[in-house]
């Protein structure tokens, strides 16, 4: 059977994840001095939440996967006997992750033991989504170059949605990364009109989709983007990733969040909550909830 390996700007919970047995290649985290490896652990994500590690008076920076790491990671699974494997990386023109892993599977990779690594032109709760597509065909018994090349088609057709809580947060990580976007008058203008965009992520790029006056407006309108999907029947698969940077308890208390669950049991559309990656998190900004569906 193949074996599925994600990295961990992929928002899915931990219980999936160790119910599945799939490995996570991490990404670099530093917080002013100190640095790790982000695992999708939940003890070490709630922390990170809890204390408020990501806001924008600290210097919190996330980087790619490293080749060291991901050289471990897939020579255990070959140790153990893996002889197809299918690596599934954040969009390659957000990272770095993806140049890596091809790297360690030209290294590693043979007619014995076959590594394939899919672009998934996903963020965050995107890469879940896919990654939840990508199982359902390895229990379909699928290989490895089967699954790629359905995977990388499917993540065309997967749309992110992120309610982005401080416009300022954006516009200052996007400043650390030379990136200029947002502008100071941009970000003043909406903190001073108490506006929040709604930030669209494709395989094409990203995208103001909408602007809300108030963030529990925003949030709202951010679930009724997916309940006009479902309602339209426009849905590729009947999943939908939701996830937040924050506990996931706080997820509850979303305005929208409860009417998006009901309207999706309604339609048989399982919901998948997950606390958004460190990297997500880093970038998007604490507070933001996000969510991924595919549609034809």
């Amino acid at each position: 059977m193949v074996q599925l390996v994600v990295d961990s700007g992929c928002d899915l919970p931990d219980e999936f994840l160790r119910k599945y047995q799939i490995p996570v290649l991490p990404h670099h985290v530093s917080v002013g001095k100190d640095a790790f490896g982000d695992q999708r652990n939940p003890a070490q994500m709630a922390h990170f939440y809890s204390l408020s590690l990501v806001d924008r008076s600290r210097h919190v920076t996330s980087g790619p996967a490293d080749e060291d790491v991901i050289e471990q990671v897939l020579s255990k699974l070959q140790a153990q006997g893996h002889k197809d494997i299918v690596v599934q990386t954040i969009n390659s023109t957000n990272s770095p992750t993806f140049a890596n892993a091809q790297n360690v599977a030209q290294k590693l990779g043979s007619e014995a033991s076959k590594i394939h690594v899919v672009d998934s032109h996903a963020l965050f709760s995107g890469q879940g989504l896919l990654a939840l597509y990508t199982l359902s065909l390895i229990q379909r018994g699928l290989n490895g170059a089967q699954i790629k090349s359905r995977a990388e088609e499917f993540g065309r057709k997967v749309v992110g949605y992120a309610a982005i809580k401080d416009v300022y947060y954006l516009r200052e990580r996007g400043r650390q990364k030379n990136e200029k976007s947002v502008s100071w008058l941009k970000a003043f203008m909406a903190r001073s009109l108490n506006l929040h965009p709604i930030v669209s992520m494709t395989y094409q790029g990203s995208a103001v989709a909408d602007t809300v006056k108030t963030y529990d407006g925003c949030t709202q309108r951010l679930f009724e983007l997916a309940a006009e999907k479902i309602r339209a029947g426009q849905l590729l698969m009947p999943a939908i990733v939701v996830s937040i940077a924050g506990p996931l308890k706080d997820l509850e208390k979303v305005p929208g969040f409860k009417e998006l669950e009901a309207l999706a049991a309604e339609h048989k559309v399982k919901i998948y909550r997950s606390v958004m990656s460190l990297s997500g998190g880093i970038n998007l900004g604490p507070g933001t909830v996000a969510l991924a569906v595919a549609t034809k």
